[in-house]
């Protein structure tokens, strides 16, 4: 008996995307790219705010060891024999995206810090310490605070140049 010829059938059912699939992934990653790239522009922000928090630590320190000793900020740049070790730990502060830290004087304890790089160059922030006394709670401390005690820093921005949700959440207000 002889074999009938059957046709060879190829599978000519080829794989891979289709278009339409290709661009329903480029949507999503282009959806996905349009939520964090702000999300992520906004945490560089605070990032580099915060460091300046961090990189003046040693300065809150010196500060608050200078209010405990007189119970006032008066003098707390200069004395008789010149410049203090508060502005001497200011002139030493550094960092990437800090130029310089300057004290803001007033007998308010407070101190600028400016930044020359990053998303806040050209922009400032001044971090003050909030007194708490008998009659008080938590205020900025100016040329009649007479003891207390500090409770916590208040960061702010003068001329609001860097946003509320930029500065540090430990001294923000």
């Amino acid at each position: 008996m002889q074999k009938s010829a059957h046709p060879v059938t190829r599978n000519t059912k080829q794989g891979g995307f289709t278009l339409i699939e290709l661009m329903i992934v480029v949507a999503i990653i282009g959806v996905l790219a349009s939520i964090a790239v702000p999300q992520y522009q906004n945490y560089v922000g605070r990032a580099q705010a915060t460091e300046a928090f961090t990189a003046t630590a040693g300065l809150r320190t010196d500060i608050g060891l200078y209010f405990s000793e007189n119970g006032n900020f008066v003098g707390y740049q200069t004395s008789d024999s010149g410049d203090t070790y508060i502005v001497e730990t200011a002139n030493e502060i550094g960092g990437q995206y800090i130029s310089g830290v300057t004290l803001n004087g007033a007998a308010t304890g407070g101190y600028s810090v400016a930044f020359d790089n990053g998303v806040h160059s050209g922009s400032s922030m001044v971090i003050q310490p909030l007194i708490s006394t008998a009659t008080t709670t938590d205020v900025v401390a100016d040329a009649d605070t007479d003891g207390g005690q500090i409770t916590g820093w208040r960061c702010s921005s003068p001329n609001n140049d860097i946003g509320d949700t930029f500065l540090p959440s430990a001294c923000r207000q």
